[in-house]
């Protein structure tokens, strides 16, 4: 093989390709750098006398980038958690290609690329200065190689300065060749702009770009600006001595404008489709590719650095009246707002203004690119600006231009053009649903900002909805329009709640258009019936309103629409209306008639369980494909290599996994709405899904099961509490479900899919919460974990924990350490709130364990929790607060609830957190909560690890935090726990300072000033308790303090009414022997004047009480 690949022989260099591909593992295991030097250092000869051929360049680039990535995949073989030593296992997993983030400068590919690849580029360039027709696609190949490597393993392509400089500058250079309309030289180009992509997007590779000009790799511009940095600035500008070499943005810019389909009535003739996206026009593949390679580099670039000259040439684009320019230019500052959100948001004024302007055009496809925009911007409503973090700074798009907005769409949505009617109408449907484009992007906009503009929006979508609602026969396009049309008046109906009552009447035509054309079964009919039916249940949900105040309105359209679902469901028409879209109109119908609703239970059950217990189909079947590597089909197959076989295609039916989706989620809102009516339902609905939450082929169904498995049991736990003889249930239940969650949340490894864990854990975090809240009538509960089983969940619960304190100290160290700009911060930031989130479920879970089992709880402590986070409760030990704060809140538990014995042993402890949390000036509002909670289970349970001096230190910084009105506390949580503290640590018989303080009317005074409380229940009916307790022994005297209490008792007694358990049974007995008390103290006068000073519910409340 050395004396071939010395010739350059190009089947030589395929078959090694072919076995680095195949078996990196045995390629490296009997090769090295030296030997592979060996074998290349003939061709590099080759090349450095210019006798090789670009197919032998080609050839040779291809096998040594190969040979890198085999080092790679090996590595990431032998360092695998299931790493087997069994070969057709290792030859599996070598087939599937993985993204490399880091560089490594010493490994063997970084040696072999550092010493091979500058010549192999050179000689890529003077190729290219030829450019011969026949020889693109070579050219273009080579550009694959690269592309491929830049992906899994950067460290060949960048392993110094000089390989990753001439890196850039190959493909900077291929990048800058004129296409003259060639669609293959486009291609190259668009190849050679996604390795410069690629490899920027290296978070290694990105900060040596980004970094000061005194610390970059050598430059690789003449002259420039300075402050720069020349890798930087040759990225961006192009080389400023060689006015024909443009930066990476202005390429991408320009293929945007020439690589779109210049055939715009063409265009406009098509019809819309249900499959629409801004990929389905075959013709603007290459604009499109551009365009997502644009924002590629604002992204991996940063913001601060590119959006300057992206700006300027959206000036140059707009200076133009072409439509493609137009067109360009909505794209461009759509890809940049996605990139870079904080940098973006000073601009996005000027961005609304040119998006409403260019609305106007008379070109189709700028209306529907500036619709686009439009629907991004109210995704994106609140952004953060460069000086501020996303959280304080607001962008209010809708508040300021809504009505602009609006204007537009609503005039779009009756365009002859399907394609931008259709498009208004998602429009709307962005604008109802907004947010910050993160975690309340579905949440409903505040009423204001829609419910003016709802008359003149349905108006305006009558005109599609009565030519729909009227005719039989559909075209495409105005059938997507139609369909598109009722999910935007349902959305506006959700975002409008009880204020859409006066549209009401719209439901007539969504009831007939539910039934129309029911013999036509094409799946565009389906969609159509699917869209109606569930259009119909929003606006009767919405107008039932929160309370139901307007549910008789809706109740015999409801029960139409039932009668209906149940006759297609009995005469086996699933096929009428899709099943997904059935299911969940029939949810919302249930939680809005709720008990109810359960007469049709027995006709819907069954249909959402036979879909969820189908079995998945998998079929392994020969494949015809010749590439040998492992590739996803267009028909859905995964074409596999498997030793000893052949290239096998495994085809898994993806139509199944998502109906079985669908249903955990229909099941999920059934059990949801109908809460204790669910019960005779819970035992089959858990049978079904719990086999589907270890269902190996789909996270989303693993996910919607763990979702729907906690609301199962949240209803079993109801009907136990509320029905004789289903107690049952719940117990069975818990065990198997709550040791089922555990063990597949240990199984979720995919550290870049963080939905499906926080999805499983907060189903845990549900499960055990309403196994712990969760009474019969003879105060038991109605499921109770055992030591063993829980000892098993709480073993796995603790390695998570330590994975997801892991990654935020990582993302912590890089956020102050490697962050290049505040769009980078706040992805960081972002993925640091996503780990916060998880944290939070995975030690509620804990603690609610705890919680449940008490004392028995203590060796659990002690052995998997008590060290870890014991070192965590203070900085010294973690620089991240939310692992302090998870610390101290477990700790706080074990204080509080696992006895006396346990309190005394780890009180200490916990003080060191405690003081070093209130002591702390920057500690939040969440962590000082649980320090200040934490003191009081201390005063309550371990008062002897709290000397008197330093009792009284913590005792002056409580007294601070209640000092004002609690309407004037930013946190009133934290004011009522400071509150609670205060009482059990000082005003208390027993309480720690009690002997200490002689003096404590200040106390008491303020303490009677705060009351009631409100926030936590438990701490409430301490304190109101405690209230009574101060009475008795003279700290509080009636006669001086009569208008508080009345005004105390008062609010008490009307809180209870409501069902809020403020105070129990025998504490709101001692209350209204106060009340007696005053009554026989004071002048009725005095009595009556406090009397007419609470609030009427408070007035009704007391008097009810005392009667």
């Amino acid at each position: 093989m050395s004396k071939k690949c010395d010739a350059m022989d190009t089947v030589t260099f395929q078959l090694l390709g072919d076995i680095a591909d195949r078996s990196p593992l045995t390629l490296w295991s009997v090769g090295s750098a030296e030997a592979f030097s060996s074998l290349f250092s003939g061709s590099i000869e080759l090349i450095q006398r210019s006798t090789c051929s670009l197919e032998q360049l080609e050839a040779c680039i291809g096998a040594l980038v190969q040979v890198g990535i085999a080092h790679e995949k090996a590595q990431r073989i032998m360092s695998s958690q299931c790493f087997s030593r069994d070969q057709t296992e290792q030859a599996l997993m070598a087939q599937f290609d993985e993204k490399s983030t880091t560089v490594d400068a010493s490994c063997p590919s970084a040696i072999i690329g550092k010493h091979f690849l500058p010549t192999m580029l050179e000689a890529l360039v003077a190729f290219g200065n030829q450019l011969p027709s026949n020889q693109i696609d070579a050219l273009s190949s080579c550009m694959s190689h690269l592309s491929t490597c830049s992906i899994q393993c950067p460290s060949m392509l960048a392993g110094d300065d000089a390989a990753l400089t001439c890196l850039l500058r190959t493909c900077m250079y291929f990048a800058q060749i004129n296409s003259q309309g060639d669609e293959d030289i486009m291609f190259l180009k668009l190849s050679a702009l996604n390795v410069l992509a690629t490899i920027t997007s290296v978070p290694q590779i990105k900060r040596s770009i980004l970094k000061p000009i005194r610390k970059s790799p050598r430059c690789v511009m003449r002259g420039g600006e300075s402050e720069k940095s020349p890798l930087l600035k040759f990225l961006i500008h192009g080389n400023d001595d060689n006015s024909d070499q443009k930066g990476v943005l202005y390429v991408c810019a320009e293929l945007s404008i020439s690589g779109v389909d210049d055939d715009e009535d063409n265009w406009s003739d098509d019809p819309a489709s249900m499959y629409d996206t801004e990929t389905s026009w075959e013709d603007d593949h290459a604009a499109l590719h551009a365009e997502s390679l644009l924002e590629t580099f604002v992204e991996n670039l940063g913001g601060a650095s590119t959006l300057q000259s992206v700006f300027q040439l959206v000036d140059i684009l707009l200076g133009s009246p072409s439509w493609q320019n137009q067109r360009a230019v909505l794209s461009i500052l759509e890809r940049c707002l996605a990139a870079a959100p904080v940098s973006f948001s000073p601009h996005v004024g000027a961005t609304v203004d040119v998006a409403l302007r260019l609305i106007q055009s008379s070109s189709k496809r700028v209306q529907y690119q500036a619709l686009q925009l439009l629907g991004a911007l109210c995704c994106a409503n609140a952004v953060g600006s460069e000086d501020q973090p996303v959280a304080t700074q607001t962008i209010l798009v809708r508040e300021n231009y809504g009505n602009k907005i609006l204007e537009s769409i609503a005039h779009l949505i009756q365009s002859p053009c399907t394609k931008v009617a259709s498009h208004a109408c998602l429009t709307v449907v962005s604008y109802c649903r907004g947010g910050n484009g993160r975690g309340d992007c579905l949440i409903p906009i505040e009423k204001n900002l829609i419910v003016p503009f709802v008359g003149s929006l349905l108006e305006a979508l009558k005109v599609p909805l009565s030519v729909g609602m009227s005719q039989q026969d559909f075209s495409e396009g105005s059938l997507t329009v139609l369909i598109r049309a009722i999910g935007a008046t349902a959305c506006l109906a959700d975002a409008s709640g009880e204020a859409f009552l006066p549209h009401y009447g719209i439901m007539g035509g969504l009831k007939a258009t539910m039934k129309t054309s029911p013999n036509v079964r094409t799946h565009e009919m389906a969609t159509l019936r699917g869209a109606a039916i569930e259009a119909a249940s929003i606006v009767g949900q919405a107008v039932a309103g929160p309370e139901g105040e307007n549910v008789s309105l809706y109740a015999n359209d409801a029960s139409e629409i039932m009668e209906f679902v149940t006759s297609l469901l009995s005469s086996g028409q699933t096929d009428v209306v899709p099943m997904d879209q059935l299911f969940a109109a029939c949810a919302r119908i249930a939680a809005v008639m709720g008990s109810q609703y359960v007469q049709f239970m027995p006709s819907i059950l069954p249909h959402i369980l036979k879909k969820a217990t189908e079995k998945v189909e998998v079929s392994i079947a020969y494949s015809e494909e010749s590439n040998s590597k492992s590739i996803e089909d267009d028909d859905g197959g995964y074409c596999i290599n498997i030793p000893g076989m052949g290239l096998k295609k495994i085809k898994i039916n993806a139509t199944q996994l998502e109906e079985k989706a669908n249903s955990a989620r229909a099941i999920y809102e059934h059990a949801r709405s109908l809460g204790k009516d669910f019960g005779p339902y819970v035992e089959a609905s858990a049978h079904a899904f719990l086999p589907l939450l270890h269902n190996e082929y789909s996270g989303d169904v693993r996910s919607t099961s763990a979702q729907a498995l906690c609301q199962i049991f949240k209803a079993a736990c109801l009907s136990a509490s509320e029905v004789a003889g289903a107690q049952a249930l719940a117990q069975n239940l818990l065990p198997v479900l709550a040791k089922a969650l555990a063990k597949q949340l240990s199984q979720e490894c995919d550290d870049d899919d963080l939905e499906n864990r926080f999805a499983i854990a907060d189903a845990l975090s549900e499960v055990m919460y309403d196994a712990f809240k969760h009474k019969d009538t003879h105060g038991m509960r109605v499921a109770q974990i055992s030591v063993l089983d829980a000892r098993e969940i709480v073993s796995r619960v603790m390695i998570l924990i330590a994975g997801c304190l892991t990654r935020r100290s990582k993302l912590i160290a890089e956020m102050t350490t490697d962050v290049v700009d505040n769009d980078e911060l706040a992805r960081c930031d972002e993925k640091l709130h996503s780990e916060q989130e998880l944290l939070t479920h995975l030690v509620d879970s804990v603690g609610y364990q705890l919680k449940s089992l008490g004392q028995s709880f203590v060796p659990i402590f002690s052995q998997l929790i008590a060290k870890p986070l014991g070192k965590l409760l203070t900085s010294s030990g973690t620089r991240d607060d939310r692992a302090r704060l998870s610390a101290i809140c477990l700790f706080d538990d074990c204080v509080e609830y696992c006895g006396t014995e346990a309190a005394s042993t780890y009180a200490p402890q916990l003080l060191q957190g405690v003081v070093e949390s209130m002591n702390d000036a920057d500690s939040d509002a969440e962590l000082m909560q649980a320090a200040v909670y934490g003191l009081a289970q201390i005063s309550r349970n371990a008062p002897n690890a709290l000397s008197a001096r330093l009792g009284q230190d913590l005792l002056l910084k409580i007294t601070k935090l209640c000092n004002s009105p609690k309407s004037e506390a930013d946190n009133s949580a934290l004011f009522e726990n400071a509150v609670s503290c205060m009482g059990s640590l000082a005003l208390y018989k027993g309480a720690p300072l009690f002997e200490h303080i002689p003096d404590k009317g200040a106390l008491t005074k303020l303490f009677l000033a705060a009351l009631p409380l409100e926030e936590d229940l438990d701490e409430a009916k301490i304190c109101h308790n405690g209230l009574c307790d101060l009475v008795d022994i003279g700290l509080v005297n009636i006669t001086a303090e009569y208008n508080d209490l009345i005004r105390i008792i008062g609010n008490i007694m009307s809180f209870v009414a409501e069902g809020d358990e403020v105070a129990s049974q025998s504490t709101c007995s001692r209350l209204l022997g106060i009340i007696d008390k005053i009554q026989q103290t004071v002048e009725a006068n005095s009595i009556q004047a406090a009397f007419s000073q609470l609030d009427p519910n408070a007035q009704q409340a007391l008097v009810a009480a005392m009667q």
